[in-house]
């Protein structure tokens, strides 16, 4: 039988470079970050994947990490700025801080034997608002060439309904509230507001043309009503196939926001969609 990573545990150990799951701790903007790293078996050094959780961040995805880290892959899962325990004040607006200083700490560390990381292959994976972060940091930074949004969040675009729908806006305050009595210094209209305020520099439609020349995963699910297709979804990826999105790959699972019920299938279509990463 062939060892496949999503159901399989592997079949051999090795002594000299086990496979890992360590806590990890870097600096974003003078706040101390918590997260988990998780090192693949054997020498490497491997690719690694940093892995986005949404908001408020209580899925993190760890199937997804062991399967990953299964397959060959270093994985890097971290709580941004003021939540789960990370110092600093919680706000949309530091998710791209917070990701460049994940990234400067796997490529400060380089010839870390605990980290074991190739530091010129690294894939951004986000769910949700970390599907935005990761799309969005990508458009800016050359060296990332692989990206994975499962459920992933138009943030301009959802500003631009809360700004003009009254409506959508209230109730939207209602579906976040208690998420974020879980953050640091953070409210529902807060944080609605920085959507708003970004309608022009975070709607990733007006990056099609960069994000088209990226190696991409794109995951929606059919009943989501956290970031529902029509609005988060279906644009991007028609925008994307305008502009020409040679290596787009796209899928739409039968299922809501967290995916829940097709964990397996999920893991599946990124197993499967790692071997074809490129660098």
């Amino acid at each position: 039988m062939n060892f496949d990573p999503v159901i399989n545990d592997p079949k051999h150990y090795d002594p000299d470079y086990p496979s890992s799951m360590i806590p990890v701790a870097f600096e974003s903007k003078g706040s101390r970050l918590l997260g988990t790293y998780f090192t693949a078996a054997g020498k490497g050094p491997h690719p690694v994947i940093i892995l986005l959780h949404g908001f408020p961040g209580n899925e993190n995805n760890f199937d997804l990490a062991h399967v990953f880290r299964r397959q060959g892959f270093n994985v890097l899962t971290f709580h941004y700025r003021g939540c789960w325990g990370s110092q600093g004040d919680y706000s949309w607006e530091n998710l791209p801080d917070d990701l460049g200083a994940a990234i400067e700490f796997i490529k400060s560390n380089r010839g870390n034997e605990k980290l074991r990381a190739d530091t010129g292959k690294i894939i951004l994976a986000g769910h949700s608002m970390g599907g935005f972060a990761s799309l969005y940091y990508s458009v800016f930074n050359d060296e990332i060439k692989n990206v994975i949004s499962m459920a992933g969040f138009n943030a301009g675009a959802f500003g631009e309904l809360l700004k003009i729908n009254k409506e959508i806006y209230n109730l939207s305050v209602e579906k976040i509230k208690f998420a974020a009595t879980i953050v640091n210094n953070a409210s529902a209209e807060g944080l609605l507001n920085q959507l708003i305020n970004h309608i022009d520099d975070w709607n990733l439609l007006k990056y099609s043309s960069k994000l088209s020349l990226k190696n991409l995963l794109i995951i929606g699910a059919e009943y989501d009503t956290t970031a529902p297709l029509e609005i988060h979804h279906l644009p991007l990826i028609a925008s994307l196939k305008m502009t020409g999105a040679e290596l787009l790959e796209e899928h739409i699972l039968r299922c809501g926001h967290s995916f829940a019920d097709r964990r397996i299938e999920l893991a599946r279509i990124i197993s499967n969609w790692l071997t074809k990463t490129r660098f």
